[in-house]
């Protein structure tokens, strides 16, 4: 029976969403990174009685899958003879990524953040050398800022999802996945604007095109689920979830065509967050920010059903001393135990 992965019409997509767009892309990320660990957790594997395996994105060089979109379009941009400066608008992450394409490309780099940004994203950001204006509360006031300065001042507006490049670089967690665990049956992903779960699904495609994606949404920050029930991309005004990385409280055109045509959405509430976090330190040994712990809190909330081994991509570890306090205050989920040795 075919997949929702086969409902994505590929013959239309940007030459750098084929096949071959996607090689380049796994091969300008290999250049500064290798793949990052796929490990089972006994604990969860256990507990859901199949095997859960962690993508753990959390130990690339900036401690988030982001970096792999920004490095392919510093490629892209290298290519082309750019040599200006990188603009961009992000929670977090994303522009903590670009600020690391930025600084390998020697170039200036200046992101938008929100006025409510996690403090630890900033201050790495500024260590990597980037300019950081805070202001604004969603994407779209952030994007409203950016686009104009980087009009003014000659640089290249970077979008943390709605690129073919960025797309294109967050698609080599899914073929990193598919050549280290050819037999998998599922994939759970965090899903924010919808890149990286978009990336996955044509890795996917190409690679495991029997395997399911479940895609996770936040109750407060739902955009893709509102797009998919609208038929058509919904911008919300407002956004309320502790997970800034999966708030950016739009998709895009292309997005919704990939990702909301190849994927399964479960949708939780924050409340979900800190219990799967916990999960992951205490039974795993990883650390994560909110965001990250989405796709383990869909496992643990009984939402991913079916047979054979299921991968959760774990997006981040940039995370604050205040959230891993709450953290260690919160109870581990019944049911579930460190493994022994």
């Amino acid at each position: 029976m075919p997949t929702r992965l086969q409902a994505v019409d590929t013959a239309t997509l940007d030459p750098r969403l084929q096949p071959d767009g996607l090689a380049a892309a796994y091969a300008a990320v290999r250049r500064v990174f290798p793949p990052t660990p796929l490990v089972e957790s006994r604990a969860l594997s256990r507990w859901l009685g199949r095997p859960v395996w962690l993508k753990l994105e959390t130990v690339t060089p900036i401690r988030a899958f982001k970096v792999r979109g920004a490095l392919v379009k510093a490629a892209e941009l290298e290519s082309r003879g750019h040599t200006g400066g990188l603009v961009t608008a992000s929670a977090g992450n994303h522009g903590l990524a670009v600020a690391f394409a930025g600084r390998r490309m020697h170039r200036t780099v200046t992101v938008f953040v929100p006025e409510h940004a996690n403090p630890t994203k900033v201050a790495a950001m500024k260590a990597l050398g980037a300019d950081v204006v805070l202001g604004g509360h969603t994407f779209r006031e952030l994007a409203d800022r950016a686009l104009p300065f980087g009009e003014r001042t000659g640089g290249v507006w970077v979008h943390p999802f709605d690129d073919p490049a960025v797309m294109a670089g967050q698609s080599t967690v899914g073929q990193e996945i598919a050549q280290a665990l050819p037999e998998v049956a599922q994939v759970v992903v965090p899903v924010g604007g919808g890149g990286l779960a978009s990336g996955i699904a044509l890795a996917l495609l190409s690679a495991a095109p029997s395997a399911k994606l479940v895609g996770v949404q936040m109750a407060g920050a739902d955009a893709m689920l509102q797009s998919l029930a609208a038929g058509r991309v919904v911008t919300m005004e407002k956004v309320n979830t502790i997970a800034d990385g999966l708030a950016p409280g739009t998709v895009s055109d292309r997005t919704l065509a990939i990702a909301g045509a190849a994927a399964e959405f479960v949708r939780l509430s924050d409340d979900a967050l800190y219990p799967a976090m916990r999960a992951l330190l205490e039974c795993d040994g990883v650390p994560t920010e909110p965001s990250a712990a989405a796709g383990v809190a869909a496992v643990l909330s009984g939402q991913v059903a079916g047979e054979g081994p299921v991968v959760v991509v774990v997006t981040g570890a940039n995370f604050t001393m205040e959230q891993m306090a709450r953290v260690m205050n919160t109870p581990l989920p019944a049911g579930l135990a460190r493994e022994a040795g």
